[in-house]
């Protein structure tokens, strides 16, 4: 289980995607864009990347984010291999029942033994009762910050990242100073 963080921009979802690409493209036996490459063999590879919410259903964001979860876990309870891709888990409901939902899907998915996760938040919070867990992996990207300025290394380094930027970007983008011209 590789648990990732880091900031806005930083390259999560990119990572993510890149290893969902590699494997699957490794499997079809063609080549990856990679000075090198070792994998175990997947029986299959799902992801939770675009969750949408259905306004014709009646359908939020959040609700269909947990039927993604319940039927992935459905899925891959059938004892074979499983790569799982998770970009922002419960990015659809407030911060308090996210890390809560978050916490309690991520404890239940690190006991199957048949599936590799990558998994991305922004909750850094959640990864410090995980510590644990010694088959979770925690991993970040690194930004730096100078004169309201980011630098993004794009490099997976090991542990958690608390980084926020959110409030900068905005702030960078001019958004602040247009509101505070209003």
């Amino acid at each position: 289980f590789l648990f990732l963080t880091g900031a806005n921009m930083a390259g999560k979802s990119t990572f993510i995607k890149a290893v969902g690409v590699g494997v699957y493209l490794a499997q079809l036996g063609m080549g990856v864009p990679a000075k090198s490459m070792r994998i175990s063999f997947f029986d299959g590879l799902l992801s939770n990347i675009h969750v949408m919410d259905n306004i014709v259903k009646g359908e939020s964001y959040f609700f269909n984010e947990v039927q993604r979860i319940r039927k992935t876990i459905e899925k891959i309870s059938d004892g074979k291999k499983w790569l799982i891709l998770i970009d922002e888990l419960f990015k659809g409901t407030n911060v308090q029942d996210a890390l809560k939902c978050s916490t309690t899907v991520i404890e239940g998915l690190r006991r199957m033994q048949n599936a590799v996760f990558i998994l991305s938040t922004h909750l850094y919070e959640i990864g410090e009762p995980l510590q644990q867990y010694p088959n979770i992996q925690f991993r970040y990207f690194e930004t730096h910050v100078q004169d309201d300025q980011l630098a993004f290394s794009y490099q997976l380094k090991e542990g958690i990242s608390n980084d926020r930027l959110g409030y900068l970007i905005l702030k960078r983008e001019g958004v602040v100073e247009l509101l505070n011209k209003l």
